[in-house]
């Protein structure tokens, strides 16, 4: 399994050399699609690329995942609905010849489209949990965190839930007046826990989501809290809530994420008795792409 992942956001890019399935080297870039003009695409692909330096080979498949397979990227790769099974899921993607000079193969989406929902590059990261865990309920974890539920019976994805957890707490400190005024933020257990506390309490529908946000400042302006642990809280608060709405059944739940964004999602299951897995983002990455490059990328 010799192939170049490309991993291409809104905001961010990433390249990966792979050999025998396992990444040799990685570069990355804030050269977002969403930051680039569309015609600009191919040369800032290449030009990434030959930062792999001699992990680069103009022979070698590319595999593009992302954004870039949306209406602002290269082309419109489309999204596959759900029910989707596993095979269509690991299945071709589009071909992309004459953009650069090695074959270029681009992934599409998943949506389902009872609910409106839409999916772009975590899909891969699922994939490559199907391989790595038993689990049927998987969540892939970060700016707009994305719950996936499988049948491993029918081997069929079969629901999609979006959760906008991390675009909303950085949107809070540093857009609204929930963050005015903050002093230098410190981690603190104590005020992450209140906050799961305080998503319980939501659940129970002893109090709402959008009072209690705005509740965060009243905290710390009348000395409840820390205002140096006031980010710790929120993140308690809004992981806490999405767990709580995110997992609709008792059983195990795969998440997939950053190494530090992992560590807090296992404080809120314990808080929560839920029990949980955990994948890095890259290590199921990589093994998602391993197996579409297996099925013919």
């Amino acid at each position: 399994m010799n192939y170049i992942a490309v991993d291409w956001g809104t905001s961010n890019f990433r390249a990966l050399s792979i050999r025998d399935g396992r990444m040799i080297k990685t570069v990355e870039a804030d050269c977002g699609v969403g930051k680039c003009q569309r015609d600009a695409l191919p040369l800032i692909l290449q030009q990434q690329l030959l930062r792999l330096g001699e992990a680069y080979d103009e022979q070698l498949p590319v595999i593009l995942c992302g954004m870039i397979g949306s209406n602002i990227g290269l082309a419109d790769a489309g999204y596959l609905s759900l029910p989707l099974s596993f095979s269509a899921l690991f299945g071709k993607g589009q071909p992309l010849p004459g953009i650069i000079p090695n074959p270029v193969s681009l992934r599409p989406g998943i949506c389902d489209r009872r609910v409106n929902e839409i999916c772009r590059g975590e899909e891969m990261q699922l994939a490559g949990g199907l391989m790595l865990s038993a689990a049927q309920n998987f969540a892939a974890v970060g700016t707009h965190s994305k719950w996936l539920r499988v049948d491993r019976q029918q081997q069929q994805v079969t629901r999609l839930q979006t959760l906008m957890t991390g675009e909303l707490y950085a949107l809070l400190l540093n857009h609204s007046v929930l963050g005015k005024g903050l002093p230098e933020q410190c981690w603190s257990h104590q005020a992450f826990l209140s906050g799961i506390e305080t998503a319980q309490s939501i659940q129970h529908q002893q109090t709402d989501l959008i009072s209690e946000l705005f509740r965060c400042r009243g905290r710390y302006i009348l000395k409840a809290l820390a205002a140096e642990a006031a980010a710790a809280w929120l993140s308690g608060l809004l992981i806490g809530h999405e767990l709580l709405s995110g997992a609709t059944d008792p059983e195990t739940i795969c998440f997939i994420g950053s190494e530090s964004l992992l560590a807090h999602y296992r404080l809120a299951c314990e808080a929560l008795n839920q029990p949980a897995e955990f994948l890095p983002a890259e290590t199921a990455l990589i093994a998602g792409l391993n197996e579409v490059f297996r099925h013919g990328y």
